[in-house]
């Protein structure tokens, strides 16, 4: 039998639930890629056009944080509730698939829009409420379509291929199309409309939910207020904590993701294009990369809270040096070398390298932890939870940008990385209550 046959003959077997595909679950995360690169470079590029815009106004970046977190605004209100009912239903196109099917092309045109009218607040405004909108309508439904579609056996090296799909997409909006968004701002835009929509054909022809399951699993009807109500009930509180856990460290992380390209524009601080903030954060991403399979494996060794514990220990001190840079000027770090193509200062390059670890570690903690989440759910309310999970995400995405930007306009941009570090260790603590992780069963469970 040919390598090629195996790919074959396994990928057939993981439709039907009978082993696992790399290649088969890469395609389920194809909905999860879009929803990765148009974010990466949203909140890259959209402080910057609204700051063009608001920047004579009194607290500019407060008016920009509130407007960053519309998206999350309508997360945090939609995505929950359409989890629910994407529970709780089935049509002939499957329970999930309809509004991956609605949602995609309807986020695809608004994206594509946005740079267009970047120099309309009024349209600019109508355009971000329609992508957010668009986006909020298909999130929990294409998260929630791994864990339907793959045994409970091998979620962990599942969400791993996920968020392996979802860090290219990021890494493509950052590094490919940061240059040729310099070039060309709205081309780097309807590129990524394009992709969009050619993973929404790859997934019509390849995804098949298996109704039958389905039709067993959904004759419970799902309460939202008795699923919330129950995690307050229970005896273990590990859900709770690992959500709780999840709001801090997206409350630090929604902070470098919103400032990071106001930061590294600064003259003062990296002084560098957006561009060039764009695929320097990209950085980032293409560690994320490169872990979130490791990740994964190693969660399975050692166990999912120990490794996001690693990997929140690890965020901290790669961000140390990053605090000590931003608050007291060393001018040997402002020395402009020749690094390959590019001038850069000492600075530039150490940042790199730093935030070069700091994907890592964050692929320790992002890929394992919405795992813990679908195992401690249950099957019935997979995308129930999945809702929950990002309704804790978007709490921190909607308040996170708000109150950076607010404190930002009174001490400066320069604090980002203090202020993230802060909710790291924050959810450290939050972490440490977590008492069991659902693991497999071929795993320890980590206490």
């Amino acid at each position: 039998m040919s390598y090629f046959t195996r790919i074959r003959e396994n990928y057939g077997k993981a439709r039907n639930r009978e082993s696992f595909s790399y290649l088969y679950t890469a395609v389920i995360g194809l909905g999860f890629f879009t929803t990765a690169i148009t974010w990466a470079m949203f909140n890259v590029y959209m402080p910057l056009y609204l700051e063009d815009l608001l920047g004579h106004l009194p607290n500019p970046k407060l008016i920009i944080g509130f407007i960053m977190v519309l998206d999350n605004i309508a997360a945090i209100t939609l995505q929950p509730w359409i989890g629910k009912v994407s529970d709780n239903i089935w049509t002939k196109w499957g329970r999930r698939m309809p509004f991956i099917l609605v949602g995609i092309p309807i986020a695809a045109v608004f994206f594509g829009l946005l740079p267009t009218f970047r120099d309309s607040l009024v349209l600019i405004l109508v355009i971000i409420g329609g992508f957010n909108i668009a986006m909020a309508l298909y999130r929990a439904p294409v998260v929630a379509l791994m864990p339907d579609l793959v045994s409970k056996d091998y979620r962990s090296r599942g969400n791993a291929v996920i968020n392996l799909l979802g860090g290219i997409g990021a890494l493509i909006g950052l590094f490919v199309m940061g240059a040729i968004h310099d070039a060309n701002p709205i081309l780097s835009f309807v590129i990524v409309s394009i992709l969009m929509v050619l993973c929404l054909v790859v997934l019509i022809f390849s995804i098949r939910e298996q109704k039958e399951r389905k039709e067993v699993e959904i004759r419970e009807k799902i309460s939202m207020f008795k699923s919330v109500k129950q995690m307050f009930v229970d005896k273990d509180r590990s859900l709770l904590a690992v959500l709780f856990a999840i709001l801090l460290w997206f409350f630090g992380f929604n902070a470098i993701e919103t400032w990071f390209s106001t930061y590294a524009t600064r003259p003062d601080l990296l002084n560098i294009s957006p561009g060039s903030a764009s695929m320097l954060l990209g950085v980032y991403s293409l560690t994320f990369i490169l872990f979130a399979l490791p990740a994964g494996l190693i969660a399975k060794r050692i166990g999912r809270k120990r490794t996001i514990l690693i990997g929140l220990v690890g965020l901290v001190l790669t961000m140390i040096p990053l605090v000590i840079f931003s608050v007291v000027p060393i001018p040997g770090l402002r020395t402009i070398v020749d690094f390959l193509p590019f001038s850069w200062t000492w600075e530039i390059i150490i940042d790199g390298l730093l935030l070069f670890f700091g994907g890592m570690f964050w692929a320790f903690v992002n890929v394992n932890s919405i795992v813990i989440v679908w195992e401690l759910a249950g099957p019935s309310r997979l995308g129930t939870y999945t809702g929950i999970y990002y309704f804790f995400s978007a709490l921190a995405a909607i308040t996170s940008p708000v109150l950076a930007g607010a404190l930002f306009d009174a001490i400066g941009v320069n604090f980002l990385f203090l202020y993230s570090v802060v909710f790291f260790i924050a959810a450290f603590i939050s972490t440490l209550f977590i008492k069991t992780t659902g693991q497999e069963a071929n795993e320890m469970v980590a206490k």
